[in-house]
């Protein structure tokens, strides 16, 4: 059975004088280039949901192990103020580099999406184009972009209902597609609806036989408890989906990468204890996991990377879930694969009061 051997831990980004000033760094989106150059964009701000935070772009040119800040994205004209985060970063079969940025008034509301383009590898950048979604059912859009192997780029997001156009108890996740790199995109429409439980952050991969992937954090309503991350097949290019099924693990937001192998690596939030960041590989198909096997990457309790325990049992909890995830210290993992089949995953981390991404490297081991 193949396994993940775990090799090195490295800082993408921590404020080095966190006496001096208040600098939240989180939320990671990570892209390797075809010649293995890595880059990742945070949300960088003086907390978690500040109006000054803005997406920084770092970028390694040695596999993950050292990293530069890049120059810094342009605002669109009249987002000057608003609640500005990372909608992904993607590499286009043309060579473009996409950064996408989402930006709203307020952090619940809809999110309008920009993308800026660079032809080499972010040492410049167009201006911020808008993208103009088609929402669903008049309301409701994406934000998050990443991309599959055969080239396809991936809108996903999700709404709760407004008892309208949508049932008032009723979670929908939601997905678009562009095949044009990002200039044109299909109409929004849902990947799941459910009143109980409710599937949040959908995170989509294309397995070796074509079928897209997509995994769930998944969260029983009416008992107010986390449950296993569920995920769905589909085998006509996401127009039609199979019903979430029980992926064999317990974890909150997932980021899931198909790798070279055929298998799939699954990175997940795990906020009961020991809390930490854990990774999983797939069996041979990519669609099953055994929690059991599991390699954790970084812990809270106590900090496995660094000596200093963090006060996260009261923050980072499961229950309230809608309102929770505004306190958690941790997570929100991305990942790629080097040509070499090295995995490298960033994530972001809270340790003597400085909130901070890191990242490491693994491979897989026969």
């Amino acid at each position: 059975m193949a396994t993940l051997q775990l090799s090195e831990h490295h800082t993408v980004y921590r404020n080095e004088h966190p006496q001096r000033i208040s600098e939240y760094v989180a939320f990671p989106s990570l892209v390797a280039l075809p010649d293995d150059t890595l880059l990742c964009m945070c949300r960088h701000g003086t907390a978690r949901e500040s109006v000054d935070g803005e997406p920084k772009i770092h970028r390694s040119r040695d596999g993950g192990r050292t990293w530069s800040l890049l120059p810094t994205l342009e605002i669109p004209a009249g987002e000057e103020g608003n609640v500005l985060s990372p909608g992904g970063l993607v590499s286009t079969p043309e060579g473009d580099l996409l950064a996408w940025l989402k930006a709203r008034p307020h952090l619940g509301d809809q999110p309008r999406s920009y993308v800026f383009r660079s032809q080499d590898q972010g040492d410049h950048w167009a201006p911020a184009e808008q993208i103009e979604f088609k929402p669903f059912n008049g309301t409701a859009t994406v934000g998050e972009v990443s991309s599959l192997s055969d080239g396809t780029l991936i809108g996903t997001g999700e709404t709760g209902g407004d008892g309208v156009r949508i049932g008032k108890d009723h979670w929908v996740t939601l997905v678009s597609e562009s095949q044009d790199g990002g200039r044109t995109w299909d109409e929004v429409r849902a990947l799941h609806q459910s009143v109980n439980p409710h599937h949040f952050d959908p995170c989509i991969t294309q397995l070796a036989d074509g079928r897209w992937l997509v995994a769930y954090w998944t969260h029983d309503m009416k008992l107010d408890q986390g449950i296993n991350v569920h995920m769905a097949l589909s085998s006509d290019g996401g127009r039609t989906w199979s019903e979430p099924y029980d992926a064999g693990f317990w974890g909150q937001r997932t980021d899931i990468c198909a790798l070279q192998s055929g298998r799939v690596l699954a990175v997940t939030n795990h906020r009961r204890s020991p809390l930490g960041i854990r990774a999983l590989l797939s069996a041979d198909d990519g669609t099953t996991f055994d929690e059991a096997q599991h390699v954790e990457i970084w812990g809270v309790d106590p900090a496995r990377i660094r000596s200093a325990p963090t006060a996260a049992s009261r923050q980072d909890v499961v229950e309230n879930v809608l309102d929770s995830y505004h306190h958690f210290t941790f997570g929100a993992p991305a990942s790629a694969q080097l040509s070499d089949g090295t995995i490298v995953v960033a994530f972001y981390v809270t340790e003597e009061s400085v909130t901070y991404v890191r990242c490491c490297r693994m491979v897989e081991r026969e």
